[in-house]
């Protein structure tokens, strides 16, 4: 009896793999959040100076935890869904309205894909950085594509999942 893991295709368990690693990212920044903030408010009550750059890392690790944690809330259902038409219709129907919103999900997450790779080879062509600091902002840009890339292989595993399904 072979397990469901592997009668997936090789990329969609590659795919896996780079989801949970995102995931782990996530709990990363989390983390390192929690630790920022904790640094920023002992220096500002408790030695009375300021950080000229924990907003900026905060800020910018903010964005990479909400960009790292989408594709795996995706993969375990997190998301929030409208359940008032699929409730309505029948199997048959509830597949195809599945079918069509994964496919349109995944070619918009594509679409975003290339616009911010765009935006974010033009932030590493400029240098661009924060303006606290110089702290650079295109390695977090550059998140941005990877994980809708992420968000979009993880619509398109769906999508072949109710491709493959009896209706």
């Amino acid at each position: 009896m072979q397990s469901i893991a592997s009668t997936e295709p090789y990329v969609f368990r590659v795919v896996d793999r780079i989801i949970t690693a995102s995931e782990y990212l996530a709990l990363a920044c989390l983390w390192a959040l929690a630790l920022l903030m904790f640094y920023d408010v002992i220096v500002r009550y408790v030695l009375g100076g300021t950080s000229d750059w924990s907003l900026d890392v905060v800020q910018l690790t903010q964005a990479m935890m909400a960009f790292a944690v989408a594709a795996p809330v995706l993969r375990s259902g997190g998301h929030i869904t409208m359940e008032v038409l699929p409730s309505m219709v029948s199997a048959p129907v509830k597949r195809w309205l599945e079918i069509i919103s994964n496919t349109i999900c995944g070619f918009g997450c594509l679409w975003i894909v290339v616009v911010t790779w765009k935006t974010s080879v033009r932030s590493y062509q400029i240098s661009e950085a924060a303006y606290g600091v110089a702290l650079p902002i295109y390695p977090w840009k550059f998140l941005v594509p990877v994980c809708f890339l992420l968000l979009s292989l993880q619509f398109f595993r769906f999508l072949s999942n109710h491709l493959k399904a009896r209706p």
